[in-house]
C-alpha cells in the first residue's frame, strides 16, 4: 500500500497562513451573534456591549502599521509566532472574563494580535512564493479563508450558542491557533530575513495613535447617540499624532520611494473603497434581515452562506486570472460586478422581494465581485514590492481597508438614521453600489502598464525607482 504523500513545507506554510486569516476574520464577525447572550449573562450595559465589538476593530486597524514595521524589522516568522500566542492568551482571557473591563481588555489584545498577524502572514506568503502565478494562487487561498471566516463567524456563532455558552466563541480559537502553530513549524522558523531595517519608533507609534483616534471618532459617530467630547478629543489626538508623523523625516514610517509605487497606491485606494462598500454590506444585510424581515440571528447567519460561497468562487477566479488579465481590468470587472449585486439588493429591498427571488441573487452577484476584488487588490499591493517591505506594504493596504470601512459605515449610518425602515435601506444599498463602482475607474486609470512586472528592488537600493505604471 503506497504511503500517503507528505505535505511539502510550502503546503504546510500555506495551511498555517490560511488558518491565521481564518482566525482574524472569524473573531471579527462571531462576536455579533453572541452579544445578547453576553449582555444577559454578565448584565452589561449597551455601551459596554458596543465596546466589546469596537475594541477589536479599533486596535486592529490602529496597530496594523506597527505590525508591518515589526515584520520587516524582526522578520515575519517571529512576528507570526508571537501574534499567534498573543491571540491564544487573549482568547483565554476573554473566555474567563466575568465583567466588562477584562473582556474589553481581552478584545483589545485580540485586536493587537490580529494587527501583528495580518502583515506577518502576507510577508511570509510573499517571501515563500515567488511573484507570479504561484503567489497569485496562494493569495487566492489566503483570501478565500478570510471570506469563509467572516461567514462562518455568523453561522458557527449561532450554532455554538444553540448548544453551549458564549464563552465557547473564544475557546474555539485555541484549536485553530494550535493547528496554525503545528502547520507552520519549521517552515515559519526557517524563513530567512535578509535585511534588518531600523524600526521607525516615533513615526510608527504616531501612526498607530492617529489611526486609533480616527477609527474611534468614526465608530463613535456611527452610534445612535455619539459623544461629541469623545469625537472631538479623538480628532485632536489624531491631529497631534499626524503632526509628529509628518515631522518624522529622519526615520520615516514608510520610505518615500515605497510610497511612489503606483500599484501600492492603487491597492490602498481600492481597499478603502472595498471596505466602505462590501464591508458595509454585511452590516446592512444583517440589520435589514433582523430588523425589517424579523429573521433570527441564526437565520440571518444562514442567509449569508451563499454569499460566502460566491466569495470563494470569486477569490479562486481572480487567482487564476491575475496572471492572464491585466490587473486594472481585473479589479474594474470585480468592483463593477459587486456594485451590480448591491443594486440588485437595493431593488429587492425597494420591491419587498423575497429571499430566493430578490436578496439571494444580489448576494450571489456581490459576493462574486468582492471575492475577485479582495484577491486582486492584495495581489496588486504586494506584487511590485521588494521582500523586505512586504510587511509594511500589506499593512498599508489593510489599514486603508479598515479606515475606509470605518468612514463608510459612519456615513451610511448617518444616511439611514437610528431606526431605518425598508426605504432607507434602498438608499444605503445604492450608496454602497456607487462607492464600489468608483473603484473601477481608479484601477483602470492608475494601472496603465500592461507589460510584465520586473523583479522587485529594495527601496534602500540606490537603483530603486518608484514604478509609476502597473497592470491594467
Amino acid at each position: 500500500m503506497p504511503a500517503s504523500p507528505v505535505p511539502t513545507p510550502g503546503a504546510r506554510l500555506l495551511t498555517a497562513l490560511a488558518g491565521a486569516q481564518l482566525l482574524v476574520a472569524l473573531d471579527f464577525s462571531i462576536i455579533y451573534v453572541a452579544l445578547p447572550d453576553i449582555g444577559g449573562s454578565l448584565h452589561f450595559s449597551a455601551v459596554a456591549l458596543q465596546w466589546i465589538v469596537s475594541a477589536y476593530a479599533i486596535f486592529f486597524a490602529g496597530f496594523l502599521l506597527l505590525g508591518g514595521q515589526l515584520a520587516d524589522v524582526f522578520g515575519p516568522g517571529r512576528v507570526f509566532l508571537t501574534a499567534q500566542l498573543l491571540f491564544a492568551a487573549s482568547s483565554v482571557g476573554a473566555a474567563l472574563s466575568s465583567s466588562a473591563a477584562p473582556l474589553i481588555a481581552a478584545r483589545v489584545g485580540q485586536g493587537v494580535a490580529a494587527a501583528l498577524l495580518v502583515p506577518a502572514t502576507l510577508g511570509l506568503l510573499s517571501s515563500a512564493y515567488p511573484s507570479g502565478p504561484e503567489r497569485d494562487r496562494a493569495v487566492s487561498v489566503w483570501g478565500t479563508t478570510g471570506a469563509v471566516g467572516l461567514a462562518l463567524g455568523v453561522t458557527a456563532g449561532g450554532g455554538i450558542l444553540e448548544v453551549a455558552s458564549w464563552q465557547w466563541i473564544f475557546w474555539i480559537n485555541l484549536p485553530i491557533v494550535t493547528v496554525c502553530l503545528l502547520a507552520a513549524g519549521r517552515a515559519v522558523r526557517s524563513t530567512t530575513h535578509t535585511e534588518r531595517a531600523p524600526l521607525a519608533t516615533a513615526a510608527t507609534l504616531s501612526a498607530c495613535a492617529a489611526v486609533v483616534a480616527v477609527v474611534l471618532a468614526c465608530t463613535e459617530l456611527s452610534r445612535a447617540h455619539p459623544s461629541l467630547p469623545v469625537v472631538a478629543t479623538a480628532l485632536v489626538v489624531a491631529s497631534l499624532a499626524g503632526g509628529v508623523l509628518i515631522r518624522s523625516r529622519r526615520r520615516p514610517l514608510v520610505p518615500r520611494a515605497l510610497l511612489g509605487v503606483r500599484a501600492l497606491q492603487v491597492a490602498c485606494l481600492v481597499a478603502a473603497l472595498y471596505m466602505a462598500s462590501f464591508g458595509a454590506e454585511f452590516y446592512l444585510v444583517t440589520l435589514y434581515l433582523q430588523d425589517v424581515r424579523d429573521y433570527s440571528a441564526l437565520a440571518a447567519g444562514m442567509a449569508f452562506l451563499p454569499l460566502a460561497g460566491t466569495i470563494v468562487v470569486g477569490n479562486t477566479v481572480a487567482g487564476r486570472l491575475a496572471g492572464r488579465l491585466p490587473l486594472g481590468r481585473l479589479l474594474s470587472l470585480a468592483y463593477l460586478t459587486g456594485a451590480a449585486g448591491l443594486v440588485v439588493l437595493a431593488l429587492a429591498v425597494g420591491t419587498r422581494g423575497g429571499y430566493p427571488a430578490g436578496i439571494l441573487p444580489g448576494l450571489l452577484l456581490s459576493g462574486f465581485g468582492q471575492g475577485m476584488a479582495f484577491t486582486g487588490m492584495f495581489i496588486t499591493g504586494t506584487r511590485d514590492l521588494p521582500p523586505e517591505s512586504n510587511g509594511t506594504g500589506s499593512a498599508l493596504v489593510t489599514t486603508a481597508q479598515y479606515l475606509g470601512g470605518s468612514l463608510g459605515l459612519a456615513l451610511l449610518v448617518l444616511l439611514h438614521g437610528e431606526h431605518p425602515m425598508a426605504g432607507d435601506f434602498v438608499w444605503t444599498f445604492c450608496a454602497t453600489a456607487v462607492i464600489a463602482a468608483a473603484a473601477a475607474p481608479v484601477a483602470l486609470l492608475r494601472l496603465p502598464r500592461t507589460g510584465p512586472t520586473p523583479a522587485p528592488v529594495s527601496p534602500h537600493d540606490p537603483s530603486f525607482e518608484p514604478r509609476t505604471g502597473g497592470h491594467r
